[in-house]
């Protein structure tokens, strides 16, 4: 008879052993995860690569700006995108024979606001931003309405990718894509240092929708399920609820960069993003999980707390090892843009790096909330965090510099994963608990 403690070495092995592997693989949870942080670690590490090389070819003042205009497209772009990305991650995979109607319906209505939006906010920027007001110029114009409204498409469609269970492609789009910006960064930073950055950034857009949503409508959507409906009413509510609390998540997230260039300056705004673009990758392995909970779950709800539960646990081996080593490195990591940018960056960053850990928890409530249709938890969780947020960072960083946004941005992830786990999500993490 095999002892304990040989059992348990047998258990492990069968465990991390390549039968162990390839089951956990299999795993629509696990495996969709994987392939969305795969997607998105591509672009973020070769979106360092691409602020760092901006970093040597252009100056502070230009990087800040840039960096600025960026943000403002990418924050423009999510408040046009009506908070469908996580509308079609939830509902394209019981949609049935409604589906090309649901992506392309989508498509033109978030594609139609983006024109009219992104042009409006253009051409007011000295009103909002005063720094960018060069926005409303000829050519500055054109180019960041074409780019807003080429952006929301790109984001939605990734969405409908993971949705339709083919977030293999993401991946290879997402290199694809980041290569490219690459490639023309290289090519304008003599010619046209003051845009290169954002047309860098952008140009690669509209071939990148253009190819995958011939992938997607001339190939996926004939092979979706045709079973299953949907209901509109519930739908409606949840994407009703969901933007609202989109909207506060970019205000929370995106709008901190110009927060930073308007109350001090260009270089400053540079010195954020940088460490702001990193710790964004480190939250984006949370969302990824939480985005594969949302599709299985979507198909299985009565498994939902064990699924929740295994996806806390999943986020936490990645998430915790990952923020920890970007804490350690900070300085050296930054050094890679230049000594300016470790010197003012590295505090930011490690704070950053702490909130990345609170953020497993938030970001389970709000896929909790998306999930059982209750959009008043995403407004909550995501209006308490912006508000929190945005007005913490405009007291700490006349005194405190940048690191002031930091400690305003951890402060307020600790807070409210607190919130989250001693109410919706204590039934859910904590069963037994939960029904005394």
């Amino acid at each position: 008879m095999a002892t304990p403690v040989r059992t348990r070495i047998a258990e492990g092995r069968a465990r991390f052993g390549p039968e162990g592997v390839r089951g956990h693989l299999r795993d629509p949870l696990y495996r969709t995860s994987y392939y969305l942080i795969v997607g998105t670690g591509v672009t973020s590490v070769l979106g360092v690569v691409f602020w760092a090389l901006a970093a040597h070819a252009y100056s502070a003042h230009d990087v800040g700006l840039n960096a600025a205009v960026i943000s403002a497209m990418t924050l423009v772009s999510g408040v046009c995108s009506l908070g469908l990305s996580a509308v079609l991650v939830r509902y394209l995979p019981i949609s049935g024979g409604a589906t090309h109607k649901l992506v392309s319906r989508s498509y033109m209505l978030t594609g139609a606001i983006s024109v009219v939006v992104g042009a409006l906010v253009a051409l007011t920027s000295e009103i909002w931003s005063p720094k960018l007001s060069f926005l409303s110029e000829g050519t500055w114009l054109v180019g960041f309405t074409a780019a807003v409204f080429a952006f929301t498409i790109f984001t939605l469609q990734d969405s409908v990718l993971t949705g339709l269970r083919a977030a293999k492609w993401i991946p290879l789009e997402n290199t694809l894509y980041s290569v490219a910006k690459i490639l023309i960064l290289f090519a304008l930073a003599v010619p046209l240092p003051a845009a290169g950055l954002f047309v860098a950034w952008t140009a690669p857009l509209l071939p990148a929708v253009l190819i995958v949503n011939y992938l997607i409508f001339k190939r996926l959507i004939p092979k979706a399920s045709k079973t299953g409906s949907l209901d509109r009413r519930k739908m409606i509510s949840m994407a009703t609820g969901n933007y609202g609390g989109n909207l506060f998540s970019l205000v929370g997230t995106l709008f901190l960069p110009i927060l930073v260039a308007n109350l001090t300056s260009a270089e400053e705004a540079a010195y954020f993003y940088v460490p702001w673009l990193i710790s964004i990758s480190l939250q984006l392995v949370a969302i990824n999980v939480m985005t594969s909970l949302t599709v299985e779950a979507a198909l299985d709800m009565p498994s939902m707390g064990t699924l929740a539960r295994r996806a806390v646990i999943h986020t936490a081996r990645l998430v915790l090892p990952l923020a920890a080593l970007t804490a350690v490195a900070a300085p050296w990591i930054l050094l890679v843009f230049g000594q300016d940018y470790s010197d003012a960056g590295t505090a930011l960053l490690r704070w950053l790096a702490l909130g990345a850990v609170p953020n497993i928890i938030v970001s389970l409530g709000i896929s909790i909330g998306r999930i059982e249709h209750r959009g008043w938890i995403v407004v909550a969780a995501q209006g308490a965090t912006a508000v929190f947020v945005v007005a913490l960072s405009a007291i700490l960083l006349p005194g405190m510099g940048i690191t002031g946004v930091g400690i305003a941005w951890t402060a307020s992830q600790a807070l409210l994963a607190a919130v989250m786990l001693a109410t919706i999500l204590r039934p859910l993490l904590l069963p037994h608990l939960g029904r005394r």
